[in-house]
């Protein structure tokens, strides 16, 4: 099929922006109901009463995400409404299906058409201009009736690798948990009596011969939000002057490192020499009595027990007395080894299994917009 031709938005519907009636999270808390209050980018509460009635479409003013192709920006509500000034109203003309309109509206690329880059906003003038496509009324109303059905199959799809996901981090959760319960022949040891702590720092950002060397640089962004893993590098990097200036140490291999600093608790296993930030801890082995991918396992099982411990009026940080004091159970160095095999194992099968939800997310996002401007571009039958 040919693509539709396009008509300006001002010709297909009628803005009733005037009607607009902004209401504070405070006033909404004081008249609560059941119909709906509109915000820039969907629903956001509810109160007892509506400013508007039937079918509508709702189209971000400001705060919307206009430049997040993903995202949509446009909604249609068909019933009783009370929208704030963040949210054009527009009702659909004779001859005009409000669901195609809405649908077609969150397929433009609205970087033409808004102002202001922290803030975009869409002015009623450029507004009226977008170009929508205009098929006939029965075309419009056969596509927006099966892209309602198929995006909505896409969003169960993606809640339902949402809740795999949740259940595979338990998962993970849970084997980490069984390889450090305490048992019969452990000894408790102080963090501190097990290994080196040593601190980093961070050299002037705006000094560019201090960054981007060959000296591997780690922040708490750069560990891992789950289960430890190995690491080689950050995502910045220092030269042999940046070292120098943050009076920084370069960390061996062998060692952990641990995010002491917003967020506490992330742990990370390094394969070569690193620094680190002022927002992490190194920890480098004193001796042979512990098996290092099974420290990792202990430290970051014990992640909870640092974030209460951690101190700070800015921000939470826990500091190298405190963290050298943190009591860990040892079992004997095979069994340790042994535990460790096992919990990687457990932990390798769940990291993939969450690799591939991962994948099919991005996967079922990016198809989502692309299924709906072939729809409504005319391009699929």
């Amino acid at each position: 099929m040919a693509p539709w031709p396009c008509v300006p938005l001002g010709a297909l519907v009628d803005c009733l922006d005037a009607r607009r009636i902004p209401l504070s999270r405070a006033r909404r808390a004081g008249c609560p109901g059941s119909v709906p209050y509109h915000g820039a980018s969907g629903v956001v509460g509810h109160v007892d009463r509506a400013l508007f009635d039937g079918p509508l479409v709702l189209l971000g003013e400001d705060c919307a995400p206009f430049l997040n192709p993903v995202r949509d920006v446009a909604f249609f509500h068909d019933g009783p409404l009370w929208a704030g000034n963040h949210v054009h109203v527009l009702r659909p003309r004779a001859g005009v299906d409000g669901r195609f309109v809405a649908h077609a509206l969150n397929t433009i690329a609205y970087g033409g058409y808004v102002e202001g880059t922290t803030r975009p906003k869409l002015v009623r003038a450029r507004m009226n201009s977008l170009p929508v496509p205009c098929p006939p009324l029965d075309s419009q109303r056969r596509i927006a009736r099966e892209l309602d059905g198929a995006l909505e199959r896409i969003d169960c799809q993606l809640h339902e690798l949402s809740v795999q996901r949740v259940l595979l981090r338990e998962q993970a959760d849970a084997a980490l948990w069984h390889a450090v319960q305490p048992g019969h022949g452990h000894t408790a040891r102080l963090l501190g009596s097990l290994f080196d702590i040593v601190g980093g720092g961070t050299p002037p950002t705006d000094q560019d011969p201090l960054w981007g060397g060959d000296i591997p640089w780690i922040t708490p962004a750069d560990l891992p939000a789950g289960p430890p893993t190995w690491l080689y590098h950050g995502a910045r990097s220092l030269s042999a002057a940046g070292l120098a200036a943050c009076r920084a140490t370069l960390v061996p291999p062998g060692a952990l490192v641990v995010s002491t600093r917003a967020p506490v608790g992330r742990v990370g296993m390094l394969r070569g020499a690193v620094s680190v930030s002022q927002g992490c801890k190194a920890l480098v082995p004193r001796g042979a009595d512990v098996a290092l991918d099974y420290a990792a396992l202990l430290l970051r099982a014990h992640a909870p027990i640092l974030r209460q411990r951690a101190g700070g009026s800015v921000f939470a940080e826990v500091d190298t007395a405190t963290l050298a004091s943190l009591e860990l159970s040892l079992p004997p160095l095979p069994a340790q080894h042994a535990a460790a095999r096992t919990a990687w194992a457990s932990l390798t099968r769940v990291a993939k299994c969450e690799a591939a939800c991962a994948a099919m997310e991005v996967t079922l996002r990016e198809y989502r917009p692309a299924l709906r401007r072939a729809w409504v571009s005319g391009m699929r039958p």
